[in-house]
């Protein structure tokens, strides 16, 4: 869509306020980008750590840190001992997340990384989400949605020192109603989620304990709704990764972007990088947007057509080895045995269905998350639709392996069945659980 300005005697022009609102939101600054034959409008780029802004940022996140909630606004219970605690290489984000939903735990589940996470929980529903890094904060999150600039923490800074409430002031400072700010509020704690979701490490702990407003927000969806919609974006950059350009691509803008195109906020930063022959990696560090999302989005430009790779390292095919195969004695013993155990995960999945219907694919499905590849057979595969493993994948890998085969396989899918008993006992209690169990007896010993 393109739409004619027209220019003023001055030579100036004026934008038309519809138009303004339609094109920047709320942005109160603009880039001028330069093409052939005309000029590219786009949200100022906001860089969060130039200037006075980490400071800035830094004071306007105390009040909301998660050292600050836990200290002023988290009210611990008698026993303040970790209740619940792992490593996440071992029991995956989904799980942990899934039992503190079933358990109707309340409380914080800490994450440590790189950053530290606090998740609130209330009767096993999420309600808040904090870090004690500025850039995850509410003023960070509205600087960079183009609710407020720069000057505007600025020139408010003073009124935050004189004791002023954060959230008032970033409510005056972008002219945000309460209803508005808390849907950003709200926002802010779901992109948390989704974000710690990518993790596939670290240590997490869990103690009991009642969060007060404002930190106990109403979010829109329950925890195992936030944990479907994490894993299916997981699932979602599982597909696109292969999209990727190669390493040490260099990125070039085709000369048909407008400015009228509809970008997200990631494919904005991201365009505004590929300049001056920068690499993949170079874009993806200077966007400031993260791995994953900067990737994401120069797959997305490039399927629009708005970006095009213009020079990848060229990398060799090797000739695939032929697969090994099983002799007909060990293919027939090795299968009877996996049957058995898909007849017992088969009578579980239905079970679950009954109880919790679509969401025992998410329930079940994350054990396969936290496999590491080559640690398991199983790693790396999923359930079939009836809630059983693809025999042929799991064979075509036991034959690739040496030693004893059938021991490898017991032990991975004993480890399964563990943890889908651990499923049915929170979700169908522990006398359905004591049922499973005499029922996988009997078909396994069969």
């Amino acid at each position: 869509m393109r739409k004619a300005i027209p220019v003023q005697p001055d030579g100036s022009i004026v934008l038309p306020r519809d138009l303004t609102e339609e094109v920047f939101g709320k942005a109160r600054q603009v880039v001028v980008h330069v093409r052939s034959g005309y000029v590219v409008l786009s949200p100022v780029y906001v860089d969060m750590e130039s200037g006075s802004i980490p400071d800035l940022l830094k004071s306007f996140h105390e009040s909301e840190s998660l050292r600050t909630v836990l200290k002023a606004h988290f009210d611990r219970s008698e026993s303040d001992s970790v209740q619940f605690e792992g490593d996440l290489s071992v029991l995956s984000l989904s799980d942990v997340f899934l039992f503190l939903s079933a358990s109707k735990k309340t409380g914080v589940l800490f994450l440590e990384g790189a950053t530290r996470w606090g998740f609130f929980f209330d009767n096993g529903n999420l309600v808040y989400a904090a870090s004690d890094e500025p850039r995850s904060g509410l003023a960070a999150h509205l600087l960079a949605k183009q609710f407020i600039t720069e000057q505007d923490l600025v020139q408010n800074l003073e009124r935050l020192n004189e004791g002023a409430n954060a959230l008032t002031v970033l409510s005056e400072a972008s002219g945000l109603d309460g209803k508005e700010l808390l849907d950003q509020r709200i926002r802010l704690v779901e992109s948390a989620v989704f974000h710690v979701f990518t993790f596939d490490s670290g240590r997490f702990g869990f103690r009991n304990g009642t969060v007060a407003a404002p930190f106990r927000l109403a979010l829109p969806m329950t925890t195992t709704n936030y944990v479907m919609e994490a894993t299916r974006r997981v699932d979602e950059w599982a597909r696109l990764k292969d999209r990727v350009p190669d390493s040490g691509t260099v990125l070039e803008i085709v000369e048909d972007v407008t400015a009228s195109t509809k970008l997200s906020y990631e494919e904005e930063q991201v365009l505004a990088q590929v300049v001056n022959g920068r690499a993949m990696e170079e874009v993806i560090v200077k966007a400031k947007v993260g791995d994953m999302e900067g990737k994401k989005a120069i797959v997305s430009l490039i399927a629009a057509g708005l970006l095009k790779p213009v020079r990848s390292e060229v990398r060799g095919a090797a000739e695939p080895s032929p697969a090994p195969t099983l002799d007909e004695a060990e293919h027939r013993a090795l299968m009877a045995r996996l049957e058995r155990y898909n007849s017992v995960f088969s009578t579980i999945y239905q079970a679950l269905s009954v109880e919790v219907g679509g969401k025992v694919d998410v329930i079940l499905g994350a054990f396969f998350k936290g496999l590491e590849p080559g640690g398991s057979v199983l790693a790396g595969l999923d359930f079939t639709s009836e809630g059983v493993l693809a025999e042929d994948a799991v064979l075509e890998r036991l034959a690739r392996l040496p030693g004893d085969r059938e021991a490898v396989l017991v032990k991975d899918l004993n480890e399964l069945l563990y943890f889908q008993l651990f499923a049915v006992k929170n979700s169908l209690g522990p006398d359905m659980e004591a049922g499973v169990v005499e029922m996988a007896k009997n078909l396994l010993n069969a």
